[in-house]
Formats: C-alpha cells, structure tokens, sequence
C-alpha cells in the first residue's frame, strides 16, 4: 500500500509539473505574440504610394454588388480596382461592366474555363498582379469590404518606408448565435497570433484578406511557383517563403482592416477551415513547430487535472496556473476592444469558445489526414 502512495504520488507530480511546462508556454505566447498584437501598431502618415486593388471573384455577383462600391469610393490620390471574374457562371460578368461603366478606375478581367491553368485562385490573382500598373497591390476578397475609406491608404502606406510587405486584419460581421460566437474568436485568435508573431520578428502568415505587398517581390520569387501545385496557400504559403527576404509591417488599426459576412453553417466553416489547414503543413519546420505548440501546450495544462485521481496535494497550483492563465489571456482580450471591436460575448465565454475551437481543430487535423479538402469554388 505505501509503495502505491508513493507510485500515485510520483505520478501527480510528473502531471502538475506537465501543467506548470503548458502554462509557461502559453504564458509566452499571451505576452510575446498577443499582448503585442493587441496594441495599436501602425507608422507615422507620409507619402501616399500608387497602389492597386485586386480581387478574384468567382459567382461573387451579389456580394460584388454590395461590397464593390467600398472598395471604389477610397480616399487615395491614385489607385485602381482589378477584379478578376475566375470562369464565373452567375452574373458576375453583367454586375462588372456595369460598374466599369460607372467608375474608370475599375479595370475587369476575365478568364474562360478552358484557359485556367493553375488551382484555386492562384491564376487568377497572378493574371491581376501582371495587369497592376502600380507597383504595391493591395488584396482582398469580394466578400469583405473595408471598414473605412482611408483602407487603400493606410495598408499601402508601409511600402514606402522600407517595408515590402504589410499584414492586415479581417475579421467577421457580429451575428446572433454560438456558431458566430466561434468564428469571430478563431479570426481574432488567428490575428493575433500571426500579426503578433510578425512584431516579435517571427512572421509566418498573412490573410489574402487583407494583404499588401511590392509586386517586383512577387515576381523576384517567381511568384506562386514553389506551391502551384496546391489549392489554397496564395497568401500563407507566399508569406512563408519569403518571411527571411524582406521586411514587413503590421497595420491593426481599425480603419485599416476588412470585415466580412461569417459563413451560415457550421459545415461551410468546417470545410473552409480545412483547407486552411491543409496549407499550414507546408510550413516550414520552425513555424510548425511553434504552431504545434500552440494547442499542445493548452491540452497540457488541463491534463494536470488528472492529477487528481492520484492525489490532491498539487491541486492548488494547477488551480493557480490555469486562474491565471485566463485572467491574462481575457486581459489582452479587453485590450484588442479598441482596434479590434472585440464585443463582450468573447470575454465572457471565452473559456467555452476556446475548448470547441481546440477540439474543432483536433477534428479538422484527424478528417484532413484521411481525405484532401476540394478545390476553391
């Protein structure tokens, strides 16, 4: 009997000290990636660069309709729209040469099925690039609009100092329900652990969404050569390759970011969120890594509750790790209210939303490794 004591003992020990190891990690990443991403990080106003939009559309027609005119009507002394119509078979065409009808600085670009030539987006976004006759370009989708009219302005903005890339912010729409409740957490998690990782010097992706970068990079790289192959990845996998060949800025002010409709069902969300995981295999092994990390360490911490079924002398301190774990983590969360319209609902259930994000994520990783995400539709 004593020998099982000090065997159950043994056990607790090695189980809180696994907690204590999950909570530094996590205590990392609260306080060198969130809490920096949570401040407003933007640079001084200056010179106003010539920058193209680009947006691919595919049956994008009612969205084209309601978030074009956004994306039309900025305050910039010289920039141009391209929207790329990607084979699309609704009206998007129609929809199109009405506005350039309306608005000279829009330029439309078609492609016929029959003359795609790459997966997913990829072609279309290169084709809108080649077409810039500005040398920034500014991208985001057709189903996200600006949240004010100073957004080419202030994204661009960086290029001129040095910087050739710039990470922006998209987050989703408020709307009633737990499914919303989920989707704007995952966006503002995933911002603020890509943008803060790109402040502490480690940048590992960006959002198609909302992202700015010089196109001789683009074509200095060959552009999407190294992943052609792949559906997704024309903004994660681009901002992988080329994190070690240039410098790049972080624009999180509110006025600089995109907003968009969140998706209806769960099974839509599910099937989007697993392409973007597919293309974060093709990371490199550093960033892998630390994204591993992420979700390991945070299984870690409640694993040292099991502790407890061999003994109850280190609940105390497990109980203290995790306390402060959220007091900390719903902390930064107050502070991103101001750049990032964080509402209420996501502090105060914070603790739920983040237990079905990490165990939708568990499902996304184990469905993905037995059958590949479609294409881009």
């Amino acid at each position: 009997m004593e020998s099982w004591v000090l065997y159950s003992e043994e056990i607790a020990l090695t189980l809180a000290i696994i907690c204590g190891i999950g909570g530094l990690i996590q205590l990392y990443f609260a306080l060198n990636y969130h809490l920096r991403a949570s401040k407003k990080t933007y640079p001084s106003e200056g010179e106003k660069k010539p920058v193209s939009v680009i947006v691919c559309a595919r049956n994008e027609s009612e969205n084209l309709l309601k978030n074009l005119p956004a994306l039309l009507s900025q305050v910039h002394p010289q920039y141009e729209v391209i929207v790329v119509n990607d084979s699309s078979w609704d009206d998007t065409a129609d929809v199109l040469k009405a506005f350039a009808q309306q608005y000279p600085t829009l330029k439309v670009i078609h492609i016929d099925e029959e003359k795609q030539q790459m997966q997913g987006k990829k072609f279309a976004l290169t084709l809108g690039i080649k077409a810039a006759k500005h040398d920034v370009v500014l991208l985001t989708d057709a189903d996200c609009v600006p949240c004010s009219e100073h957004w080419a302005s202030g994204m661009s903005q960086p290029i001129t100092e040095g910087s050739k890339i710039v990470l922006g912010i998209s987050l989703y729409d408020y709307q009633e329900g737990w499914l919303n409740k989920l989707i704007r957490l995952d966006a503002l998690m995933g911002a603020l652990h890509y943008c803060g990782a790109a402040l502490a010097g480690k940048p590992y992706m960006g959002v198609g969404r909302n992202l700015c970068y010089d196109r001789e990079l683009f074509f200095r790289i060959g552009g999407f050569k190294s992943h052609y192959h792949i559906v997704g990845g024309d903004d994660d996998l681009f901002i992988n390759e080329v994190t070690r060949k240039t410098k790049m800025q972080v624009a999180n002010t509110y006025e600089y970011q995109t907003h968009s409709a969140p998706k209806q069902s769960f099974t839509a969300w599910f099937l989007q969120k697993r392409r973007h995981i597919e293309t974060s295999s093709r990371y490199r092994t550093s960033h892998k890594i630390g994204l591993m990390l992420w979700p390991l360490s945070y299984w870690m911490i409640w694993l040292g509750w099991t502790s407890l079924f061999f003994s109850l002398n280190y609940w105390p301190a497990i109980a203290a790790v995790i306390m402060c774990r959220y007091i900390l983590f719903l902390f930064n969360l107050h502070k991103t209210r101001a750049e990032y319209k964080t509402r209420t609902d996501l502090i105060v259930l914070f603790p739920l939303l983040e237990l079905q994000l990490h165990l939708t994520n568990i499902a996304l990783y184990l469905v993905n490794l037995i059958q590949k995400p479609q294409k881009w539709k």
